[in-house]
């Protein structure tokens, strides 16, 4: 994209370009840059490189993932969350996992359409960066959201707003379908259709 530009000028704004990129994206790994930035991964991988040594970016390892961040306040919990909402399928297990605190593995599998051992294995990620712990209930594990709900949604607002948008729908729906389906009688006392 840049090649044979003599001023640097287009290196600069590429650079630039990738910068703002993770500040607008943390989380995110090199592939997904590349494809979002129609850069070559090699071009993203020197842009990245040369952030991180002058000191704007830092990285860290997630999974299989060298993930991008701003030097910023972030905690490092913050940084997981961000990285594993950067990737769909442990996304949509946190956001299914709001929604139904307490799901056994089988429900996620058959929620998201994947055979309960690819589940398994995002469990086991997501509890080893401690954003998820399970709990055994007879026969069943049962997993669950670690820590304040908050600050999930409070990042999902700030850097995924059509994610939170979606979500919040949802919930609104869910709300108003329980409302609807418990009316009161005519002595005050509720009573579910």
């Amino acid at each position: 994209m840049y090649k044979g530009d003599i001023d640097g000028q287009a290196v600069t704004n590429n650079r630039e370009l990738v910068y703002h990129y993770i500040e607008t994206y943390p989380g995110s790994h090199l592939r997904k840059i590349s494809k979002e930035l129609s850069l070559g991964v090699g071009d993203i991988q020197h842009h990245l490189n040369f952030l991180e040594r002058s000191g704007s970016i830092r990285s860290r390892r997630m999974n299989i993932y060298k993930v991008y961040y701003v030097v910023s306040f972030l905690e490092e919990r913050q940084e997981s969350i961000l990285a594993i909402l950067r990737q769909e399928t442990p996304r949509t297990i946190l956001l299914y996992l709001i929604e139904n605190p307490g799901a056994s593995q089988g429900e996620i599998a058959k929620h998201l359409g994947f055979a309960p051992p690819t589940i398994n294995w995002h469990m086991a990620r997501l509890i080893e960066i401690g954003l998820v712990y399970n709990r055994k209930d007879g026969r069943f594990v049962k997993y669950n959201i670690k820590g304040d709900l908050k600050e999930i949604t409070a990042l999902l607002r700030s850097f995924y707003p059509t994610i939170w948008d979606k979500l919040s729908i949802r919930l609104v729906d869910l709300f108003l379908d329980i409302s609807a389906s418990t009316l009161p009688d005519d002595k005050g006392n509720d009573y579910v259709l």
